[in-house]
């Protein structure tokens, strides 16, 4: 018994490996609790979420422009109902195959 307080003793007399040991234990005791866990999943979300709002900005900035060509311009509003509604206009042929 007395060897082992001496041993803790000189341990104590070392500010170094205190200080080492302090480390050492806050991060297990945070690595045990999930903080650590945690704050690394919080960065991978933010950086994801980043992404995601920068292809949402460039998403919106497309359909402004589309908002301004069709507030300025019929035939962009013709061109965009035959392309996304398969309408055809009055002086067109529409041609249907069988598959």
């Amino acid at each position: 018994m007395i060897k082992y307080t001496q041993a803790l003793r000189d341990f104590f007399d070392h500010p170094l490996k205190v200080g080492l040991a302090a480390m050492v234990i806050a991060f297990a005791s945070l690595l045990a609790e999930g903080s650590l866990i945690n704050l690394w999943n919080l960065k991978i979300e933010k950086k994801k979420m980043a992404e995601r709002y920068h292809e949402v900005s460039l998403k919106n900035i497309d359909l402004k422009s589309k908002i301004l060509q069709a507030e300025n311009s019929d035939k962009f509003i013709g061109h965009e109902a035959r392309e996304k509604l398969d309408l055809v206009g009055e002086d067109e042929l529409e041609f249907i195959f069988d598959n």
